[in-house]
């Protein structure tokens, strides 16, 4: 399972949008754009989604730009993965259990209900204020120390990883 690029990039816009917020009133997309190195049209189209969830606010004009519609640690990780990509739904038979008629006797679809319930679980559990805060990478690298996902140099040097397409680097 790999959650879509509106959702990982959709997230990654609303990191920069709340970090250039700490200082400005008013962050024009454009800005995140230059950090992101996603295109400003793409980033308004993932804007769209945010704004009809309710999570930013667009001002018009010349002098517009987005902000956000409340405080960032009012903002869970898993409003804006919905807000993107819609509700968390591993199997069809999690979200609608009549697609099968072993739905209530299934162990298969027990463990994919967990599963399901742990991801939307970890998706709220973050705010939108965690991921700006500085140190916060650090913090939770040491309470997972055991995760060897959450140290991407130690797997580069490895030799662990594939090489795919992912978040594009930062450029400001």
């Amino acid at each position: 399972m790999k959650f879509s690029t509106r959702a990982r990039y959709g997230l990654r816009m609303m990191v920069e949008l709340a970090r250039l917020l700490e200082t400005e009133n008013l962050v024009h997309l454009g800005r995140i754009a230059r950090i992101t190195g996603l295109s400003e049209n793409y980033l308004a189209q993932l804007a769209m989604s945010l704004r009809n969830d309710g999570l930013v606010i667009g001002v018009s004009g010349k002098k517009g730009g987005y902000q956000l519609a409340r405080p960032a640690e009012r903002i869970r990780v898993g409003d804006i993965v919905k807000a993107l990509i819609g509700p968390i739904s591993l199997t069809d038979c999690v979200t609608n259990p009549h697609v099968c008629m072993n739905a209530g006797s299934c162990p298969s679809r027990t463990v994919w209900a967990v599963v399901n319930h742990r991801v939307q679980q970890t998706l709220n559990e973050f705010t939108l204020a965690d991921l700006i805060r500085r140190g916060w990478v650090d913090e939770m690298q040491e309470r997972y120390g055991d995760m060897p996902l959450l140290f991407p140099e130690r797997m580069m040097a490895a030799g662990d990883s594939e090489e795919t397409v992912g978040c594009p680097g930062r450029n400001e």
